[in-house]
């Protein structure tokens, strides 16, 4: 566990499609790497708390459609 309220330093080898995913999501969202890296790391703890059993998460859609994601 870590301190909710300090800086931790992590180092990861990244893949080139995180690498190309992580430069597009800098891009659309005009943040940082550690924010955006911040930002997706916690966006997935999210969605895991609302996965099915079967490891998707329903969305439901402004126009009433539901999306099936399937989370890795």
């Amino acid at each position: 566990m870590t301190d909710p309220g300090g800086l931790t330093r992590h180092t990861f080898n990244a893949t080139g499609r995180t690498n190309r995913s992580l430069d597009a999501l800098i891009a659309a969202s005009g943040d940082n790497k550690t924010d955006a890296i911040n930002g997706a790391i916690r966006l997935a703890a999210t969605l895991l708390t609302y996965a099915r059993d079967d490891g998707t998460v329903h969305v439901l859609a402004p126009d009433g459609t539901t999306h099936v994601v399937h989370l890795p």
